[in-house]
């Protein structure tokens, strides 16, 4: 692994015009690599014999040094004259590669000489203290603008990618067509004859959101063919994308005679359009000779990268950093954590994901970022067929009958297991709808008798969205078209095949849900049920499933009633459907809102018949401000990314606004609580979806950060991010903050203990049953000002000791900083700018804490 300088100072040995300058112990006579003696700050200079002009990339190295090093080496340039060099101290985001113990690193130009002054000596030196083992330096010199990784061992070549459609063969959810002869089967690299303007397509079962930093993929083609591909987006829509012709301006590395390619986002998707496929062609006539392509994928938004300084994949990836530079010096910020205040159990269930049917068999990083609970859910859960493993995809994907999963044998009990191997709690979705697949091949809207649609899904050619080609909704036809019917009997029975399996295993359902987002039936599968629900029914199908459900689980947790958001809040679908009058149904139940009816006749039910059948009042949230949210657009923009921050504040805040069509406090969580303790106490809440967008960009590993915050002071019973957080990206990230920041367990404490914060800052605080053990979470959320904090710690008892980690955006996750300033009772630490920094306290109590209130686990008593 190295890297092509133009300038190489050491290679082997001293080059010439270069010479050896001191100051440490060193072995640098060559051949082999250097040795340097860099104890007591020590370090190595090369003086040039004359002043060094030129425009270079960066300075290239590699160095091998002992572990426990850690991040210790400073760069800067020299010269005789007055001028003087920033010092840069090298960190993760220097770092292009590993391979065994040598580390590849590149430091921009723009950080050593950005004033492009001439310069003739180079200083490397530690920056810390470290021990009097050598580090061996070599392949150190500047490279070309635009710098290339060369002789990289196989596999290395690729980029990181996040969303991979070929490397191999094709991934699941991916398919493959096109309009040439190919081999695209694998294992191996796709093979594409691209003669006659030849070409391939790579379709994804479902639609992709924008929110990339480009496409990578890797080629190999005769010389001869020299600049010829062209790469195009597409959507089954009429969405226009535009055709980027590969040129050298996209060239990453050679590898032998493969090419790595990477095209950037706001070439190929400018508007940040939704799409579902990737087209490659051939935009000038080539030979007959097979075109081949391998690691084909989208790059994360922190992968982003400059052509100088490609970040190359190695074990998990490594991105380009997101860490900001503070403009001006940081300002001081006055936090606090009250321990002499009421404390309170946290919900471990707060920190839930859902099962991305898509990607269950691809990738590790769902069971890495330290989420405690999966809940099997969204749309095609409510058509769910336990006895044949199949659901329908509704109009999230052209009605069709399929297998659950990636792979077609997944079913609903593997999802149980995989949870229970990783050592996380399940949460399962159970059908109250009525309807449920009667097979993995039917498909409600077929060609054969409705004729073309308006779009007609490109795999299975019979299915299509329910729309005329004007854009006309057809009538459906009857259920049984995909269906047969699943009364509240065929939902017990799979709770007792359930509970009959777990007297062997041990529980495997630690919460139930009453199907999802009823309000949106009449939508989403109105192919079964096109008339819209109302109270009424809600009601029914809650207190007839629902009975079910508990005598066939008598200890069951059940929530529901999983409503989508805002207006399903107060609101039938019947209140807003199109053509009725409004609010008819509400008025005809009193005008009361929605929930709050439904808790109360929920509460009367339990008072007359003595079964409980809610434990847990569950809705789903998602801010409606334009370019927040996944379906909103995901803006990162310095407005946008501003905005996405401020609407967490709709959790709890009841000053705050909300900056869309909502125009009025949501304050969520208090809202939610009052409607319980008014009309059925005891309940939990949960919040089962949630996705506050952008989770590639610093901003939307903010907002994580402070939704997750958020509920654990509110003391939800569970929430579940919709779907996971892509694998390393700050909501990635933001996870790792309360579930394992240091990799190794770290975690926030199981009792909530109150705290204060200025404004463009938070503060989230928890600590140990016994008050031994406090930790911290703060943020800054302000992209431009570093932030000097003060922490005082109230009665929480004598800090003996403490360590502060941040998250910046740095792809290498969170990083520990120095000791920070500390007294009995206080602490300080810096926070730059958009960051999540965990302080991780250890403290002699003056006195045992109080027991904090809410017992941990405990279900909501009877009414």
């Amino acid at each position: 692994m190295s890297v092509e300088l133009a300038e190489p100072i050491y290679q082997g040995g001293v080059k010439p015009g270069w010479q050896d300058a001191g100051w440490s112990e060193r072995e640098v006579q060559g051949p082999g690599p250097a040795k340097v003696m860099m104890a007591d700050r020590g370090g190595w200079m090369l003086k040039h014999s004359s002043p060094v002009h030129g425009t270079f990339g960066g300075l290239a190295l590699r160095y091998k040094a002992p572990s426990g090093f850690g991040e210790f080496l400073e760069i800067r340039l020299d010269s005789e004259g007055k001028t003087v060099f920033p010092r840069v101290s090298v960190t993760s985001r220097h770092v292009l590669g590993q391979d065994g113990d040598w580390v590849q690193l590149l430091i921009p130009m723009a950080e050593l000489n950005p004033d492009m002054k001439a310069f003739d000596r180079l200083v490397l030196r530690a920056r810390t203290s470290v021990g009097s083992d050598w580090v061996e330096v070599e392949g150190l010199g500047f490279t070309h603008p635009g710098a290339q990784m060369s002789e990289m061992p196989k596999g290395v070549a690729s980029l990181a990618l996040v969303e991979v459609a070929y490397q191999d063969g094709v991934k699941p959810g991916w398919e493959a067509s096109g309009w040439s002869e190919r081999e695209v089967q694998g294992p191996g690299p796709a093979k594409v004859m691209m003669a006659e303007l030849g070409g391939w397509s790579l379709r994804r079962m479902q639609p992709l959101q924008s929110g990339f930093s480009g496409l990578a993929f890797r080629y190999k083609a005769p010389s001869a063919y020299g600049d010829f591909l062209e790469v195009r987006l597409d959507a089954a829509d009429k969405t226009v994308f535009p055709r980027v012709r590969v040129g050298p301006q996209h060239v990453v590395n050679h590898q032998d005679d493969w090419i790595q390619v990477l095209v950037p986002w706001p070439e190929l998707n400018p508007k940040m359009q939704p799409f579902d496929r990737v087209i490659m062609r051939a935009h000038k006539r080539v030979g007959s000779e097979w075109v081949q392509l391998d690691s084909l994928g989208f790059t994360s938004a922190e992968a982003a990268m400059g052509m100088a300084a490609p970040a190359m994949e190695m074990g998990m990836g490594m991105g380009m950093s997101q860490a900001r530079k503070a403009v001006g010096p940081p300002r001081p910020a006055s936090l606090s954590v009250d321990c002499t205040a009421p404390s309170h159990y946290i919900s471990s269930q707060i920190y839930g994901i859902a099962f991305d049917a898509l990607k269950e068999s691809s990738g590790t990083d769902q069971w890495e970022l330290g989420a405690t609970v999966r809940r099997w859910g969204g749309n095609p859960t409510s058509r769910y067929n336990w006895k044949l493993n199949a659901w329908n995809t509704a109009n999230d994907w052209f009605f069709r009958n399929t297998a659950p999963g990636d792979r077609p044998q997944f079913t609903y009990d593997d999802f149980l297991m995989a949870n229970r191997t990783h050592g996380m709690q399940s949460a399962l979705t159970l059908p109250m709808l009525g309807w449920v697949a009667r097979d993995t091949s039917s498909v409600s809207f077929p060609l054969s008798k409705f004729g073309p649609q308006e779009r007609m899904d490109p795999e299975v050619k019979e299915a299509g969205n329910g729309r005329s080609s004007s854009g006309r909704e057809l009538t459906p036809l009857a259920p049984s078209q995909t269906s047969v019917a699943a009364p509240p009997e065929f939902i017990a029975e799979w709770v007792r095949a359930l509970r009959q399996k777990d007297m062997k295993r041990g529980r495997s359902v630690h919460m139930y849900f009453l199907d999802n987002e009823p309000m949106l039936w009449n939508s989403t599968h109105r192919d079964v049920h096109p008339e819209p629900a109302t109270y009424d029914e809600l009601l029914e199908r809650t207190l007839s499933y629902g009975t079910a459900v508990r005598e066939a689980d008598p200890d069951a947790v059940i929530a529901g009633p999983a409503e989508w958001g805002w207006t399903a809040y107060f609101r039938s679908a019947a209140d807003v459907a199109k053509g009725a009058t409004p609010d008819a149904d509400r008025k005809a139940h009193g005008n009361l809102p929605l929930l709050p009816w439904y808790l109360r006749k929920l509460r009367e039910e339990e008072k007359k018949t003595g079964t409980r059948i809610l434990d847990v009042v569950d809705v789903h949230y998602y801010p409606q401000a334009d370019g927040v949210s996944p379906d909103k657009g995901e803006k990162t923009d310095p407005e946008s990314a501003a905005l996405r921050i401020r609407s967490t504040r709709a959790l709890w805040d009841p000053s705050y606004k909300d900056e869309s069509w909502i125009a009025e406090p949501v304050r969520l969580i208090p809202r939610l609580k009052k409607m319980v303790e008014d009309n059925y106490p005891g309940r939990g809440i949960a919040i089962g979806e949630y996705n506050f967008g952008a989770a590639r960009h610093m901003s939307g590993g903010l907002a994580q950060a402070e939704a997750l915050g958020r509920f654990a002071e509110g003391g939800l019973t569970a929430a579940f991010y919709f779907a996971t957080p892509p694998p390393r990206s700050p909501a990635w990230w933001a996870f790792r903050a309360y579930r394992n920041f240091d990799g190794h367990g770290g975690r926030f404490q199981d009792a909530y203990v109150p705290s204060s914060a200025e404004e463009g800052t938070s503060l989230f605080a928890s600590r140990s049953v016994d008050g031994r053990h406090l930790v911290a979470i703060a943020l800054n959320v302000d992209p431009d000002t570093a932030r000097s904090a003060r922490v005082e710690l109230k009665g929480c008892g004598v800090l003996k000791g403490s360590r502060v980690m941040t998250y910046a955006g740095e792809p290498s996750g969170f990083a520990e900083q120095q000791a920070p300033g500390m007294s009995a009772g206080m602490m300080e630490a810096q926070l730059p700018p958009y960051s999540i920094t965990v302080l991780d306290l250890t403290l002699e109590p003056a006195k045992a804490p109080g027991k904090p209130s809410a017992e941990k686990g405990q279900r909501p008593a009877s009414p």
